[in-house]
């Protein structure tokens, strides 16, 4: 037996991570974290939830800015149609995090035939249980609820699983196709370092802002023939992401060095990481960059990160270890 869950009047539809109302039918889609956000606080409806538990909940840990959850709960409230003052039904609890009214769900197992199927704390709780009724089923009210809640999360539990498989074999397909480009990419840019090697004074290479980081070294490749390139300032475009991944690098004893050149529209990006036990590299052909800012620092993290706990873990002379496999994501 499956159950539906409706918070005031719309029905949360994790399969189309989206909202859809009882009465008219209107659809609204949810983002993927704003769909996670919501999932966790229905699970865990009538209590509150800190900021650390629903950063752990939903965003397992990742990196994220100081406004990703309160913008992430005024788009749910707009969403439910709650306002934003009164805060009927997700409240801000001051000092201590957020709740999802209990009240305000309702779970719904198996379209019922009759309205008595129909399960809610504001129902279940409205007309107190007589004494008798109490000693032939106690807590029978809060049980069925409880019952249905179950029900629920266990469904979204294996709602959850398939969206995710079906999320890794799209990944799995994408990376399987862009894995041919990026080894083209990196014979491409070896070819290139080598060709400026050779050439002499007709190419440079020049370290940008030298002693920002302790452990990521910053060099753009040029050719003084080409008078039409232009100078890119990529600790400018990526600062926030490279701070980030420099604070994952100490921690791990990892250096990076990053080569990049631009050519028309395209970046290249190449990164070298190196720890004692190992070395790693990973060449990027980035086009139209300049678009979207944020989806290049998204991805450059990302890539990094992937490439950063693909190399092995070293052990010093200390006898202390270096986890170079450690889970750091972003936003």
């Amino acid at each position: 037996m499956t159950s539906e869950c409706f918070i005031h009047h719309w029905l949360l539809d994790i399969s189309s991570g989206s909202l859809i109302h009882q009465q008219t039918g209107e659809q609204r889609r949810l983002g993927e974290y704003q769909l996670k956000l919501l999932i966790v606080l229905v699970q865990h409806a009538g209590k509150i939830l800190t900021r650390d538990e629903l950063n752990t909940l939903v965003w397992e840990r990742r990196v994220i800015g100081n406004n990703s959850l309160p913008n992430a709960i005024h788009a749910l409230r707009v969403a439910l149609e709650d306002d934003g003052k009164q805060q009927r039904i997700i409240k801000t609890i001051p000092k201590k995090g957020y709740i999802l009214e209990a009240d305000f769900c309702q779970f719904r197992r198996e379209p019922a035939e009759t309205e008595e199927d129909e399960v809610s704390v504001e129902e279940n709780l409205a007309e107190p249980l007589a004494e008798e009724e109490i000693r032939e089923a106690p807590d029978a009210a809060l049980s069925e609820f409880q019952v249905a809640q179950a029900e629920w999360n266990a469904a979204t539990q294996q709602e959850n699983e398939r969206l995710t498989a079906i999320r890794q074999a799209k990944r799995n397909r994408i990376w399987r196709r862009v894995s041919l480009v990026q080894a083209l990419a990196l014979v491409a840019l070896v070819a290139l370092l080598l060709v400026i090697r050779q050439a002499g004074p007709r190419n440079d290479m020049t370290m940008q802002d030298e002693g920002v980081y302790s452990n990521i070294r910053l060099f753009e490749l040029t050719r003084s023939y080409d008078r039409l390139a232009t100078r890119e300032d990529i600790n400018n475009l990526l600062s926030s992401t490279l701070f980030a991944l420099n604070q994952m690098m100490a921690s791990q004893k990892v250096d990076m060095d990053v080569f990049f050149f631009t050519s028309g529209s395209t970046l290249n990006y190449t990164l070298a990481l190196k720890n004692r036990c190992e070395r790693r590299q990973l060449a990027l052909n980035i086009s139209q960059w300049h678009t979207d800012l944020s989806e290049l620092n998204d991805l450059i993290y990302r890539e990094t990160e992937r490439k950063l706990n693909e190399m092995a873990t070293c052990i010093n002379e200390s006898g202390s270890v270096n986890a170079a496999g450690a889970d750091y994501r972003a936003d």
